[in-house]
C-alpha cells in the first residue's frame, strides 16, 4: 500500500472514529425544565386568549345577582278630573295620584334562577381553564419544536463538518491519482445539500420561535433560550393511573357535571312555573284642599295555561337527560383520549429505544465496516458515503421520535377531548442524498410509528413541525 494511499484511509478512520465519539455524549435528561416553567407561567399571564377567557369569566360572576333581583317597579303620575274645567280640591273626584307596583314572583323562582345563573358562570369558567391548558400545552410543543429545530441545526453542523473533511481526502486521494474524480464530486454535491437543509431547518426554527412568542405576547422574533435536550423518558404510565387525576382536571367533564345541575334545577324552577305570580300596588291621591285618599291592592298572575307550562317542564327533563348522557360521554370520551395517546406515548418510546439502542448502534457499525471495506478495495467510496447519509438520517429520525414524546406528554396533561392538531409532527426528513436518490427519514407522528430508510427519488427534506 502507498503512502498516500494509507494516509487517505487512516483520515477517513479517524474521521468515523469522531463522529461515533460526538454523538455519544450524553445530552441531559428532560425534566421540570426550569426555563420552559417559567414560559409558561409567562403564557398563562401575558397570553391575551387567557385574558380574553378571564374576562368573560368576570362577565358571567354577575349573572347571578342579575337573575335574582326583582323586577324594576313601576311608578306612574296620573291625573283625575271631575268636569271640563281643573276642579282640583273642590270636587271630590278630582285627584292627582302617584301610584307604584311590584311584580312578586312565587317563593323559591328567584333563587332558582340565581342558581341557575351561578351555574353557568362556574362553566364560563371552566371554559377558562381550558383555555388556560390549552395554551399550557401549546407552549410545550412549540418550546420541544423549537429545540428540535435547534438539535437539528447543530446534527446539520456536524454532517457539514464531516462531508468537508471527507471532500478533502477525496480530493487528495484524486490528486495523487488514488481516488475517481466521481468521490470528489459526490461528496461536493453532499456539501451543496447540506446548504439547503441548514435554510430549510433556519427557516423552521424562526416559525417556531415566532409561534412560542406569540404565545408569550412576545415580539415575534424576540430571542428565547432552549437549555434542556432531548433525551428517552424513562417512566411508563398505566391508563388507570392517569385517568383519575385527569378526570379531575378535565374542564369538559367538570362543565358537563355542572350542566346536569344547572339542568336540574331548571326542572324544579320548571315546576314552579305551575304556581301563581303576584304583584302589589299602591298609591296617594291628592285632591288639594280636601283630604287625600289612598289605595292599596294585590294582584295574582294565575297560571291557566297548563298545555304551555307542561312542554316547558318536558323541556327542562329533556334538556336534563341529555345532558346527564353528555356528561357519560365526556368520560368515555377522555378515556379513549387519554388510551390513545399512551399508546402513541409507548410506541414512540419504543421505537426510539429501538433507534437509540439498536438502528443507530447498528449504522455506526455500517459506518465502521464500511470504512474497513474501502480501505481493503472491496466497496467503492460511495459505500461510505451512503453508510454516513444512514446514519445521520437514523439521528434525525431519533430526535424527530424524542421530541414527539415530548409533544405527546404535553397533549396527555391537556385533558383534551379532542384531537390534538399538530401532534402527529414529523421529526426529521433526509439529512442527505447519494447515488442520485434520497434517504428519506420521517420521525414519529400521532401514531409514533419511527420511520425507516426508504431509497426514494431526488432531492431532500427535513419537517419537524
Amino acid at each position: 500500500m502507498s503512502v498516500s494511499r494509507w494516509l487517505s484511509c487512516a483520515a477517513l478512520l479517524v474521521l468515523g472514529l469522531g463522529m461515533s465519539s460526538a454523538a455519544d455524549q450524553a445530552p441531559e435528561v428532560p425534566g421540570d425544565d426550569p426555563a420552559l416553567v417559567a414560559l409558561v407561567e409567562e403564557a398563562l399571564v401575558r397570553n391575551p386568549d387567557i385574558q380574553g377567557a378571564q374576562e368573560a369569566v368576570r362577565a358571567a360572576r354577575n349573572r347571578p345577582t342579575q337573575a335574582r333581583s326583582l323586577a324594576n317597579p313601576m311608578l306612574s303620575v296620573g291625573y283625575t278630573n271631575d268636569g271640563w274645567r281643573p276642579t282640583l280640591g273642590t270636587q271630590d273626584m278630582t285627584t292627582l295620584a302617584f301610584m307604584g307596583a311590584q311584580d312578586l314572583p312565587y317563593p323559591g323562582k328567584r333563587r332558582l334562577r340565581g342558581e341557575i345563573a351561578e351555574r353557568e358562570a362556574d362553566q364560563v369558567e371552566q371554559q377558562l381553564q381550558r383555555v388556560r391548558l390549552g395554551i399550557e400545552a401549546r407552549v410545550k410543543r412549540a418550546y420541544y419544536g423549537l429545540v428540535l429545530t435547534r438539535d437539528l441545526l447543530e446534527l446539520i453542523r456536524e454532517q457539514e463538518e464531516i462531508w468537508k473533511q471527507i471532500e478533502g481526502v477525496a480530493r487528495a486521494r484524486y490528486v495523487v491519482g488514488q481516488g475517481a474524480q466521481q468521490d470528489v464530486l459526490r461528496v461536493q454535491i453532499e456539501v451543496t445539500r447540506i446548504e439547503q437543509l441548514r435554510t430549510e431547518q433556519q427557516a423552521e426554527a424562526e416559525i417556531r420561535l415566532a409561534e412560542l412568542n406569540r404565545l408569550l405576547d412576545r415580539p415575534a422574533a424576540a430571542p428565547l433560550e432552549t437549555p434542556t435536550r432531548l433525551d428517552l423518558r424513562p417512566e411508563q404510565e398505566a391508563l388507570e393511573a392517569v385517568l383519575p387525576a385527569l378526570e379531575a382536571i378535565s374542564p369538559e367533564i367538570k362543565a358537563a357535571a355542572l350542566a346536569v345541575e344547572r339542568d336540574r334545577l331548571g326542572v324544579e324552577l320548571a315546576r314552579k312555573e305551575f304556581k301563581p305570580d303576584f304583584s302589589v300596588q299602591g298609591g296617594y291621591m291628592n285632591r288639594g284642599g280636601l283630604d287625600p285618599m289612598w289605595q292599596a291592592g294585590v294582584g295574582v298572575s294565575f297560571p291557566f295555561y297548563r298545555k304551555r307550562l307542561s312542554a316547558g317542564l318536558a323541556e327542562a327533563e329533556a334538556r336534563r337527560g341529555a345532558s346527564e348522557r353528555a356528561a357519560a360521554s365526556a368520560r368515555l370520551q377522555l378515556r379513549f383520549r387519554t388510551q390513545e395517546r399512551l399508546s402513541q406515548l409507548r410506541a414512540t418510546r419504543r421505537v426510539a429505544e429501538l433507534y437509540g439502542g439498536g438502528v443507530i448502534p447498528q449504522d455506526r457499525m455500517s459506518v465502521d465496516a464500511a470504512i474497513a471495506n474501502y480501505q481493503t478495495g472491496k466497496v467503492p467510496f460511495i459505500a461510505v458515503l451512503e453508510a454516513l447519509t444512514t446514519l445521520y438520517n437514523d439521528r434525525a429520525t431519533h430526535l424527530g421520535l424524542l421530541a414527539n414524546q415530548e409533544r405527546i406528554r404535553a397533549s396527555l396533561q391537556e385533558a383534551s377531548l379532542e384531537e390534538t392538531s399538530g401532534m402527529s409532527s414529523a421529526g426529521a426528513a433526509g439529512m442527505g442524498a447519494v447515488g442520485g436518490s434520497s434517504l428519506t427519514m420521517a420521525g414519529a407522528g400521532a401514531g409514533a410509528t419511527g420511520g425507516s430508510g426508504a431509497m426514494g427519488g431526488s432531492g431532500s427534506s427535513m419537517s419537524n413541525r
